[in-house]
């Protein structure tokens, strides 16, 4: 048994292919340029973290050989930074908080 269309209906289909290979490529270039969008600022910012990263720990590294006993909390506080921990005075405050809210 074979099935026969008319030219008009195949035309119709080749247009409507067409017409959704076109929305494809379209949708295809839009993510392309999403993409380079937005990983390049990703790695941009990715680069900058590690360079201010390598940049607190030399100056941590500094700060301990002079021994300056006025700044040893910061050398504290940047490697609780560094391991994603609040502050300490973050932490305390949220102490506080968490008391206070107890006590209501």
């Amino acid at each position: 048994m074979s099935r026969w269309i008319t030219i008009e209906a195949a035309e119709l289909a080749v247009k409507a292919l067409e017409e959704e290979n076109a929305r494809l490529k379209a949708e295809n270039e839009r993510l392309g340029a999403f993409k380079t969008h937005t990983i390049i600022p990703n790695e941009e910012l990715q680069t900058q973290v590690e360079r201010l990263t390598k940049a607190g720990d030399d100056m941590a590294v500094w700060i301990t050989i002079i021994g300056n006993s006025l700044t040893c909390w910061q050398i504290e506080e940047w490697l609780r930074a560094k391991k994603g921990l609040p502050s300490e005075k973050e932490q305390r405050e949220k102490q506080i908080k968490a008391a206070k809210g107890v006590q209501s």
